[in-house]
């Protein structure tokens, strides 16, 4: 590869359709944060599967914390929190 010149990752086209005040409002953030569209939309996106990895990730480590501790309800775990919380 020439010094300088980085290689193209290759992409795929999403089409989106928008109603009027969503599209108006990403046109706005675009020119506010001086990016192009697709570049805002990048990255809202980006942000979003990062965001919901993580809440997975949560809901994971819940489950599996429900289960060592052997927690069969909700209320079992209400009343376990309600104590920690009181510091018992």
């Amino acid at each position: 590869m020439l010094q300088g010149v980085r290689q193209v990752s290759k992409r795929k086209i999403l089409n989106v359709s928008l109603p009027e005040d969503l599209y108006a409002a990403v046109n706005e953030m675009a020119d506010y944060e001086n990016k192009t569209k697709a570049e805002l939309t990048r990255e809202i996106i980006r942000e979003y599967i990062i965001r919901q990895e993580r809440w997975k990730k949560i809901r994971q480590w819940g489950k599996q914390t429900v289960e060592e501790m052997g927690i069969t309800s909700e209320d079992e775990l209400e009343d376990i929190i309600y104590n920690a919380r009181k510091g018992h």
